[in-house]
């Protein structure tokens, strides 16, 4: 390119010729968006994956009403459910739903017992349906039986929880195999 067309009265005529007529909607976009996000941003922390989360499904969440008001190209109706597949992951992983899971086959009472010098902890078990739970889960089952990963996890609600944790694992893998896959092609 001529040295020329560099200088910055070059500079100043493009940006007025292809940008200037687009400013207004840049900055009151970016308005828009610094509302919208500012509750996100507030409620960041750094010491924890769950706010990375949070901004992901965020930005899925804006994504999904955006694809489905828009509707620019054919089979984005695909596209939004996949976004809308790792937002339900997303949220199960942020609420510990697969670790905790267990417990809806299982009641019990959890007490703290004084024993003298120190205090232990007591359980009560009026209903345990972990077999129900485990036979839910065939796959994930026999590779936590066989996993050496999970050797301490040999009593039943123990082993639930194992169950649980590797479920967990694949939904976090799942979530990201999708992102991996798929996300170049989410644009509107």
């Amino acid at each position: 390119m001529n040295k020329e067309y560099n200088e910055w009265y070059w500079k100043v005529y493009r940006w007025f010729m292809w940008d200037a007529k687009h400013f207004p909607r840049r900055v009151s976009t970016g308005v828009k968006n610094l509302w919208k996000w500012f509750p996100i941003i507030w409620k960041d922390r750094d010491w924890d994956y769950y706010f990375l989360l949070e901004m992901i499904e965020t930005k899925l969440d804006n994504m999904i009403k955006a694809f489905q008001t828009n509707q620019r190209f054919e089979g984005c109706e695909e596209d939004v459910r996949y976004m809308k597949i790792c937002k339900k992951l997303i949220e199960r992983l942020q609420s510990n739903y697969y670790p905790d899971e267990y417990f809806d086959y299982v009641d019990l009472d959890l007490e703290i017992v004084d024993a003298g010098s120190s205090f232990e902890l007591q359980e009560t078990i009026h209903r345990d349906n972990i077999a129900e739970y485990l036979a839910k889960y065939p796959r994930t089952h026999k590779l936590v039986k066989n996993n050496s990963k999970y050797k301490g996890y040999q009593e039943d609600m123990a082993f639930a929880l194992a169950v649980g944790l590797e479920r967990h694992l694949k939904a976090r893998k799942l979530l990201f195999k999708i992102l991996e896959e798929k996300i170049e092609g989410w644009w509107n």
